[in-house]
């Protein structure tokens, strides 16, 4: 367990104890450094050198930091706007591919990876252990971002139960990830709908499973402000993941 990005790292592993030990320092060490390199809040950080610099001239970006612009675009574009991670218009995020830079096109723009980084984080972390030949695995950032490698050592899957207003949903996990977002008695207005420029106060939870960390993370994220229309393309076009809403 370790507090990082924001949050709570639950890892849970069998195997071996020394490759277990081992794997556990690469997990510690790779989620320190995404935190560091995404983290909008530490003025070292390249995202904060990105919004402090990139108003006024391109900024280079590493190829890590290219991939991961583009692939902010990308779902930027597939979610129809409201995946957008500069909370306002991502359109106005110029990346250059071939000179590798990005640069702003208006003065006020920022961007927070909050609705990613997690997602980002499973995907390395996910590498991680495969590359080590661990089979089984869960790891939980939060109780809103798990991914679930192989099975319980005693099932056939990784049980993840969610409560809502009438009874408990169990998601049976194998190979797959899972994304949570969204408001709760405790947890209010804290996801921005980019059409609106407002925090959306709707009582609901959006859940995702996909085989991908990363669109399980924006998705949920997207879902939770989509308009009835954009969201049923949206369960339209993602087909092989597992979408649903609880109200309340």
């Amino acid at each position: 367990m370790m507090n990082i990005m924001g949050t709570r790292l639950d890892v849970v592993m069998t195997g071996d104890f020394e490759l277990l030990s081992e794997v556990w320092q690469q997990i510690n060490a790779e989620t320190e450094r995404l935190h560091c390199m995404l983290n909008r809040f530490d003025a070292k950080s390249d995202i904060s050198r990105i919004n402090r610099d990139a108003k006024n001239a391109p900024v280079e970006l590493n190829d890590e930091l290219l991939g991961i612009l583009t692939e902010l675009k990308k779902y930027h574009q597939h979610t129809f706007g409201y995946f957008d991670v500069s909370l306002r218009d991502f359109n106005l995020v110029i990346v250059d591919d071939d000179r590798k830079t990005v640069r702003f096109a208006q003065k006020d723009i920022s961007l927070d990876l909050g609705g990613y980084a997690k997602g980002y984080a499973l995907q390395r972390i996910q590498e991680i252990l495969l590359q080590a030949g661990v089979t089984q695995a869960l790891i939980n950032f939060g109780n809103s971002s798990i991914l679930a490698l192989g099975s319980h050592p005693h099932g056939q899957y990784w049980g993840i139960e969610i409560e809502t207003r009438s009874e408990p949903k169990i998601y049976k996990l194998h190979n797959q990830s899972m994304s949570v977002s969204g408001n709760t008695a405790q947890h209010t207005e804290h996801i921005i709908n980019p059409a609106t420029g407002k925090y959306t106060s709707e009582r609901k939870i959006v859940t995702v499973v996909s085989n991908n960390p990363v669109e399980a993370e924006v998705l949920s994220t997207a879902l939770m402000v989509t308009d009835e229309k954009s969201f049923f393309l949206l369960k339209k076009m993602y087909c092989d993941t597992i979408i649903d809403i609880f109200y309340g």
